[in-house]
């Protein structure tokens, strides 16, 4: 059982972790911001959101954040760590995402980081259990 869930905390790890530092690296220097245009289909509440959160710097220290615990998460002795620190920013983007926006897609690309990072925490829980109890 300890050798399934070692893999399975690996797995996640990787994927996850390799996952946001892509994202963290992206929003610093890969891509600008989103514009959008006067035909888009997306809610004009989301643009007015997304469009606030680039030009005032959020998104770059979101991206650090999203950097950081993905490093965090790659190595097996700060993945719980990475996991805790990423936790509130994959709850906001799944929220900004379901209140938001009217995309489907767009829940499911949240959605998954976000289970993901509870599945880490929850498959850790002695250790928080430990660290808390």
């Amino acid at each position: 059982m300890k050798k399934t869930t070692d893999l399975i905390l690996l797995v996640l790890g990787a994927l996850l972790g390799g996952f946001f530092v892509y994202k963290g690296i992206n929003k610093h220097w890969l891509s600008e911001c989103k514009v959008y245009g006067p035909d888009s289909t997306i809610p004009l509440e989301y643009q007015q959101v997304i469009t606030a959160f680039c030009k005032s710097g959020f998104f770059k220290v979101v991206g650090a954040i999203q950097a950081l615990s993905g490093l965090l998460l790659i190595i097996p002795k700060t993945r719980l760590l990475g996991a805790a620190l990423l936790l509130p920013v994959a709850i906001n983007m799944f929220l900004i995402h379901f209140f938001l926006d009217n995309r489907p897609e767009e829940l499911w690309e949240t959605g998954i980081p976000l289970a993901m990072t509870l599945a880490i925490i929850l498959l850790n829980l002695g250790k928080v259990k430990r660290i808390f109890g």
